[in-house]
């Protein structure tokens, strides 16, 4: 199925591959399962861009929109057998850089949505059936009914009795984990626990603890990357290798390490409270595109897919010039990939 999806991709645009990982420790062997993920988009109105004098909005947003409508025809022409599943991973609208008025967002997501009113209809319409996550920028869609079906957190495989082997989340929890560590372990329940959906407490617990650890922050001159973010050599070709600019301690540069341990003491933290067999953590947030592998001689396996951004920048190891981040990531057949998209 990844070949499909990469010629529904070749079909809108150039490719490139930023990461590749097949291995069978991933957890997710059905070949005819197709996860798509989508990382942090950051929509605000037109408006509000050319007011705020933001450095950055988001890349390529008519590619984007092609790329939902290419990723339905692809659903629509799966056979009855298969699965092909689409993951918005949060940060869709960026509240924090429309508005500093808290009480008055709903309005101001419809007022995002309706500049954009193409992108949001092909991400959101019913056929393709994006499964929405709620990233920090986005997090107050929380209180409304019209978004009550956006989530913190998913499990996969989904489809099977079988404990879960990966977790897909935004990944703003890993800021908690550096920064407020203490206070994580009072919402770590409602984000790692299967089979339990946060309340209105809790998620109330979880909006204090993104206000507090980004609090003074503008985002005016950039949003995660304030340089662009480094993601190796960027592959051009048909052939995808088994593992391809994979990252991992003891070779790869700090950055590209980024809550890789954070993640992995997360999941095996779950895995013993709550018998799951975590040991894929597939997240946004950082926008910067990568996969992350810890191994042990013990034995112990973990891989962080971090999927990129549609915003802000990336640059490709050997090369000079930075380009717009415009990345997707897919998990089928214990294999992960990580393409960056530019229009033609």
């Amino acid at each position: 199925m990844h070949d499909r999806l990469l010629g529904a991709l070749r079909s809108i645009c150039s490719v490139r591959l930023v990461a590749a990982l097949r291995d069978e420790r991933l957890g997710f062997p059905d070949s005819k399962d197709l996860r798509i993920f989508i990382p942090d988009v950051h929509l605000i109105s037109d408006k509000r861009r050319i007011e705020g004098n933001f450095t950055f909005s988001t890349n390529h947003t008519d590619l984007l929109t092609a790329l939902a409508l290419a990723l339905s025809d692809l659903r629509s022409h799966a056979a009855g057998d298969e699965i092909i599943a689409i993951y918005q991973l949060g940060d869709f609208l960026d509240l924090w850089r429309e508005t500093i008025n808290l009480d008055d967002q709903v309005d101001v997501a419809a007022q995002i949505k309706d500049d954009h009113e193409d992108l949001v209809s092909a991400l959101m319409e019913r056929k393709l059936k994006t499964r929405f996550l709620l990233g920090n920028h986005d997090f107050e869609l929380y209180r409304w009914p019209d978004y009550s079906a956006w989530d913190r957190r998913y499990f996969l495989p989904d489809t099977t009795a079988q404990a879960p082997s990966t977790i897909v989340l935004h990944g703003d929890i890993f800021d908690w984990v550096e920064n407020l560590p203490d206070a994580v372990k009072a919402v770590f329940v409602y984000l790692f626990a299967p089979h339990l959906s946060p309340n209105d407490y809790a998620l109330g617990q979880m909006r204090a603890l993104i206000k507090k650890s980004h609090r003074g922050r503008n985002y005016r001159t950039y949003i995660q990357a304030q340089k662009p973010a480094p993601i190796g050599v960027l592959q051009d070709g048909e052939v995808v290798p088994d593992r391809w600019n994979i990252q991992q301690q003891g070779s790869a540069p700090e950055e590209n390490l980024r809550f890789l341990e954070e993640a992995c003491n997360c999941c095996m933290e779950a895995n013993r409270s709550y018998r799951m067999n975590l040991r894929v953590a597939v997240i946004g947030h950082t926008h910067h595109a990568r996969i992350a592998v810890k191994e042990t001689p013990a034995g112990e396996f973990f891989t962080l897919i971090d999927c990129g951004a549609w915003i802000e920048q990336c640059i490709a190891s050997g090369e000079t010039d930075p380009m717009p981040s415009a990345q997707i990531a897919a998990l089928s057949a214990n294999e992960a990939r990580i393409y960056q998209l530019t229009p033609r």
